[in-house]
């Protein structure tokens, strides 16, 4: 028999869990602010700061709650009746989940610190930049696309679609 959570282990896993995916929607939630209104910085100074806030958001507010939430969302899959891999909605989240976190790792990261650079390097001059304004677009658009998979992660935890996954018999060859 594998191993289940007491009632009050798994509420205090439940409560460490929600606070991640709030801290981690709040974070993607700033990010797409800040990004937004990066665009709008009237001077070299306003964009830096905005884009240092930015990045802080990614360190902080992104990396570990998205690890949290993987990591509580996981044992609270396997160590109570849902499991990982039994009913759609869980294996849905958890493919979401990953996807959000290789997003940011992959993409977002390197993006807020090649403006950074650019900023360092051109100052103000840089919203005039090409590359600016196809990274930033890049940020905008990514940071929504993570903002809808996080919303409906949290809707697919309430309405649980789906059912289970059905297994497939392996029915027995006949000579």
């Amino acid at each position: 028999m594998a191993y289940r959570l007491s009632q009050k282990k798994k509420q205090l896993l439940v409560a460490i869990h929600v606070i991640a995916v709030a801290s981690w929607i709040g974070g993607t939630l700033g990010m797409l602010l800040l990004g937004l209104y990066l665009k709008s910085a009237v001077n070299g100074e306003q964009l830096a700061y905005t884009l240092s806030s930015m990045e802080v958001i990614d360190e902080n507010l992104l990396k570990y709650p998205a690890l949290l939430t993987l990591l509580t969302g996981i044992l609270l899959s396997v160590w109570t009746q849902w499991g990982l891999v039994k009913h759609y909605w869980v294996t849905i989240k958890l493919g979401l989940t990953i996807v959000t976190i290789m997003i940011g790792i992959l993409f977002l990261d390197n993006w807020t610190a090649s403006l950074a650079d650019m900023i360092s390097e051109m100052g103000f001059a840089t919203l005039q930049n090409e590359t600016f304004q196809t990274t930033w677009l890049s940020i905008i658009i990514t940071a929504s696309f993570n903002l809808l998979c996080l919303l409906l992660m949290v809707f697919i935890t309430y309405f649980k679609p789906f059912g289970k996954i059905k297994r497939r018999q392996i029915k027995p060859e006949r000579n």
